[in-house]
């Protein structure tokens, strides 16, 4: 089973790369409102992406949920756990 830390580093990538924005600035508290890139077109492709990088489908709550990079690690940690 891959450790948390190798999640969060595949979450990171996975937001620089679809968002178009520097690895850096991606921490937790990053929200959609903070990025102008990030609309609700952007979101899904993000969830796509995500989908295809963990192999996993996520349910219309989770993607709903999942409004900042600390919600979407949430609900990744939480998948992650139940595997």
């Amino acid at each position: 089973m891959e450790q948390a830390a190798e999640w969060d580093e595949k979450v990171k990538i996975v937001l620089a790369e679809v968002l178009q924005v520097a690895p850096a600035i991606i921490t937790d508290n990053l929200a959609m409102q903070d990025v102008d890139a990030w609309d609700s077109l952007k979101h899904m492709e993000l969830i796509v992406s995500l989908e295809n990088t963990f192999g996993l489908q996520l349910s219309f709550d989770e993607i709903v949920n999942m409004q900042s990079v600390g919600n979407i690690k949430q609900v990744l940690e939480e998948r992650r756990k139940a595997s």
